[in-house]
This record gives structure tokens, C-alpha cells and sequence, in this order.
């Protein structure tokens, strides 16, 4: 007889800011803190307004890590731009990425998140040729400060804003991800996998294990519906990982496969799960990130 695998909480559980929407950063990491967090992600931009010292101050004060941080492309004060914004903000952003890329490193930020475009008004093959560039450009430049850039793809069709939509198709799954970066050729790029648009693409395991040993460079979670279709879910469905129907002892061995080891987190933008009290949902995500990889666990 084969002996069970024990997949309960193999990574360690992270907080998403845009799971406590609305919340300033101060605030977000007592409230991470307090739920038993001891990693986060964070806005960039919201570490260089507060201040990169004050924020270390406060990171030692809740004994909390910064995981991975969004912004290396900025989009305002909090929320980060595409991989394929427009070329004048591109060109304006560059302008300003080593001090961006700085703050990353005095907070001990080892990773970069982006999103690549799903769609885009430029064709296909115009759209990826725009992305191997920028993809070098970034990774290359975070390299100097001792930080990887981690590229997310997005499954989810329906729902999206703007700056994600466009007629045309870019690259929607990790597979086509995978391809794009390895073309890109640099080494400093690697994969964001997150599992609700993991299962909006098939839930295939081997589209994690495909990617090859050290490429998955950060993880977040989410749970997907028990009805409907993929192709109809959108990120307003999301739920609290172990609350749907995601095959996470599958998603957790492929990760492991892979021989990722770090953190998974809980990124939500379900309008209902955010109206919930702020404690209350630092609380469920971190209960959630801690039990979700178990089955017999998170029923309970």
C-alpha cells in the first residue's frame, strides 16, 4: 500500500493588500500582523510615500517579511500598470525605476511582480515582441538590486478593466508564459503562478511542472466557484482558498515539483469577502493560506 502524502500547509501563508482593499499601509500590516501573517506583499508606491525607513521600522515592529511587492510598472499612488502600458507612460516609468527598484532592496523585497496584458489593441505579434523587451529591460534592471522579476499571466477572460482588455490576444496561460519568457532569454524573469487563473485555464498540473525546477518565482491563491464554467468566472468570484472546488493537494505537488518553497498569497477581489470586517478578513485569509492544501483540513 502506498503511504498517504502529507500535503497540509506547504507554504507559508502571505497577505495581499488587495484582499483588505482600501487599507492604508500602516494599517495593513498590523491587521497582517495581528491575523498571524509573518510575510505580505505590498504596493511599491506605497512604501516610498510612507517612507522605505519607516517601513522597515514597521515590518520589524509586526515581525513581518515582504515577499513580493507590485509597482515596478506604477499606475498612481497603489495599483500597478500592465507589462503593455501605453509607451509614453513606459518611457516615464523608466525614468524613475531605479528608484523604485531601490526601495525594493531596502526592504529585502526579492521580487517584482507584473502582469502580462491578455489581451491588447497591438497584434499578437507585435504585442510579444513588446513584451520580450520590457521583460529584459526589467528583469535586467531589478537584477542590480538583488531582485527577480516574477510575470503573472491572466486566464480570466470576462470582467477585465481596460488596461487588460484589447481585441487581441496576448498570452492567457502559463504554458504560453513560460514560452514568452523563455524567448526573452534573460534569467532574471521569473513565473507568477496563481491558482484561480490556473484553474481558469484547466487546473492542468502539468502546466506548473512544464515550467522547470527555480522558474516559479512567487505564488498566489484563490479559490474558484463549485458551479459555472471557467471561461465564466471572473476575479470578483474569487474565494478564500479551501471555501471552492480548486484540486489544491494537486496544485501544492506541482509547486513542489518545481521546487518552489515560498509563499502563497491570498489575493481576493471578491466585492462581498472585502465588505467583511478588516480583521475578520485578515483572520479567514490567514486560517484559509494555513489549511487550504489539505482537504480534510479546510472542511472543518
Amino acid at each position: 500500500m502506498t503511504a498517504r502524502r502529507e500535503c497540509a500547509a506547504p507554504l507559508r501563508p502571505c497577505l495581499n493588500p488587495a484582499t483588505l482593499s482600501g487599507v492604508d499601509l500602516p494599517d495593513f500590516l498590523g491587521l497582517a500582523s495581528a491575523a498571524g501573517f509573518e510575510a505580505v506583499e505590498m504596493s511599491i508606491q506605497q512604501a516610498q510615500a510612507l517612507g522605505a525607513a519607516r517601513v522597515r521600522d514597521l515590518l520589524a515592529e509586526y515581525g513581518l517579511t515582504v515577499a513580493a511587492a507590485s509597482g515596478i510598472l506604477p499606475a498612481g499612488p497603489v495599483l500597478p500598470a500592465p507589462l503593455l502600458v501605453d509607451t509614453a507612460a513606459y518611457d516615464e516609468h523608466l525614468q524613475t525605476l531605479d528608484e523604485r527598484l531601490k526601495t525594493f532592496a531596502e526592504l529585502g523585497c526579492p521580487v517584482a511582480t507584473t502582469v502580462l496584458n491578455p489581451f491588447s489593441e497591438l497584434d499578437q505579434g507585435d504585442a510579444l515582441v513588446l513584451a520580450r523587451q520590457r521583460i529584459v529591460r526589467l528583469a535586467d534592471a531589478a537584477a542590480e538590486y538583488g531582485v527577480r522579476l516574477a510575470v503573472e499571466a491572466v486566464s480570466v477572460v470576462d470582467g477585465l478593466p481596460p488596461e487588460l482588455d484589447g481585441p487581441h490576444p496576448v498570452a492567457v496561460t502559463l504554458p504560453a508564459l513560460a514560452e514568452l519568457l523563455h524567448e526573452s532569454g534573460t534569467d532574471n524573469a521569473a513565473v507568477l503562478v496563481d491558482s484561480f487563473h490556473w484553474a481558469v485555464a484547466g487546473a492542468d498540473p502539468d502546466h506548473i511542472t512544464a515550467l522547470g525546477m527555480g522558474t516559479v518565482g512567487h505564488v498566489q491563491i484563490a479559490d474558484i466557484p463549485h458551479a459555472g464554467t471557467p471561461r465564466g468566472w471572473t476575479d470578483a468570484l474569487r474565494l478564500f482558498p479551501g471555501d471552492g472546488a480548486l484540486p489544491w493537494p494537486a496544485f501544492a505537488d506541482a509547486l513542489t515539483r518545481v521546487g518552489y518553497t515560498g509563499t502563497a498569497s491570498v489575493e481576493l477581489f471578491n466585492p462581498v469577502l472585502r465588505a467583511l470586517p478588516e480583521d475578520e478578513i485578515a483572520a479567514r485569509s490567514h486560517r484559509a493560506a494555513t489549511i487550504c492544501w489539505n482537504p480534510e483540513e479546510a472542511s472543518r
